[in-house]
């Protein structure tokens, strides 16, 4: 299977696939270039493995949840550990918080079964796929700026 795809190839991989195609560097492909494709593919995967994480919840099916749960840790945690430390200071921070934070909300949903705790997740990937988009449509020089719906000040407080 091919590192780097258009994105309408990779909205059709079936999720059985994506982790094995997240065993790459879902940053870098072979040749060491972004491969946009796979990085959003990764947060698309995330929301879908989000979706059977609520399902298996709301259906009480402790097998699919942990199945699911697992591999969304998988593709979030692969896609933290393998940021691109060349990405301005700013918005590698902001990553690896959201990434992290997506960690522990996750855990939380999954130590309570809570299905609210999985929607609350959704804007956290909302905002890492806005961030992306802004770092990937930008210039070498990655000078985009994004807000996103995610205020970690607010979070420490409330």
């Amino acid at each position: 299977m091919p590192l780097s795809l258009p994105m309408e190839e990779a909205r059709n991989v079936s999720m059985q696939q994506l982790p094995l195609m997240l065993t790459a560097d879902p940053i870098r492909g072979l040749s060491g270039d972004r491969t946009d494709g796979l990085i959003l593919l990764g947060l698309e995967g995330i929301v879908e493995y989000m979706r059977r994480i609520r399902v298996a919840i709301e259906r009480r099916d402790a097998a699919a949840k942990k199945s699911a749960m697992e591999r969304a840790q998988q593709i979030v945690q692969h896609l933290l550990v393998n940021l691109d430390e060349d990405l301005p200071t700013e918005q590698l921070l902001r990553l690896d918080s959201l990434y992290r934070y997506l960690l522990l909300k996750l855990a939380h949903a999954n130590l309570f079964n809570e299905a609210q705790a999985i929607l609350a997740c959704r804007p956290i990937v909302d905002d890492l796929r806005g961030l992306w988009m802004v770092i990937l449509s930008s210039s070498s020089e990655h000078s985009g700026s994004f807000s996103g719906q995610v205020d970690f000040e607010r979070m420490l407080v409330g």
